[in-house]
């Protein structure tokens, strides 16, 4: 089917699911870029494709066609190449998450950099998080910006949006996680530690690190062994680091 015209519903609907408030009320998120696209597992609900080329789509979603500009109108990018599909943000059970006697997850507090967000989950995917918590006040992890970095991990790994962070430790817990604060003022290397079998890092602020209730509730702080004066890390940086190490000594 094809689209021409700006006033078409479809074309409405995906240029408002550039703001949180109708992602969150519609349960959708929209995916740009053709290496993006394929990651979209096949089990995943699409709810449409639009796409500058005359081709099906797998999975049997409807396809819109449009033209090359109107695809630049309602792309987030300023070279759109040509596919985005329009998808259903997928929900995890916690208890099934966190549950087995191993596992490396992960609760960030208070992300806000896009970037960073996205980088931390597709470092998640490469090193078997079998969960991310992000809190409250974090960027929103369906932003174009965050999908786009998170190369197709968003499909990969149970994330969990707007949580608190107090309720999230209470689950750690009751499932004997043990959790590791990222703190520069640590006394505790993460090169160091031995991490639990079932292990949560906390990840904190870009600016701020992690806030002041949730670094006492941790059972441990860890930090980043540098060889230089420079005080702290990128939190993406850092928490590639110390997922890096936990994933060494934890077997899945």
């Amino acid at each position: 089917m094809s689209i021409e015209s700006a006033n078409n519903k479809i074309i409405k609907q995906i240029i408002s699911l550039g703001d949180k408030k109708a992602r969150d009320e519609s349960g959708l998120f929209v995916v740009e870029g053709q290496k993006q696209v394929s990651e979209i597992p096949g089990d995943w609900p699409v709810e449409y494709f639009v796409t500058a080329h005359d081709s099906n789509m797998p999975g049997g979603a409807k396809t819109y066609i449009v033209s090359q500009d109107m695809l630049r109108k309602i792309s987030d990018t300023d070279t759109p190449q040509g596919i985005l599909a329009v998808v259903h943000k997928k929900h995890y059970d916690i208890k099934e998450v966190l549950k087995g006697d191993r596992g490396l997850f992960l609760l960030l507090d208070t992300i806000q950099d896009p970037g960073n967000l996205g980088t931390i989950i597709r470092t998640a995917h490469a090193y078997g998080v079998k969960g991310v918590f992000i809190s409250k006040n974090s960027v929103d992890v369906f932003s174009p910006k965050v999908v786009r970095a998170t190369m197709g991990s968003v499909f990969k790994v149970p994330l969990f949006q707007e949580c608190l962070p107090e309720q999230i430790m209470a689950e750690f817990i009751n499932e004997s996680i043990k959790t590791y604060a990222l703190a520069i003022n640590s006394n505790m290397y993460v090169s160091d530690t031995k991490f639990a079998d079932k292990t949560a890092l906390i990840v904190g602020n870009e600016s701020k690190g992690i806030g002041d209730s949730i670094l006492k509730a941790a059972d441990y702080s860890v930090k980043i062994k540098m060889l230089s004066d420079i005080d702290s890390l990128n939190a993406a940086v850092a928490c590639s680091i110390a997922l890096y190490e936990a994933s060494g000594q934890i077997s899945f």
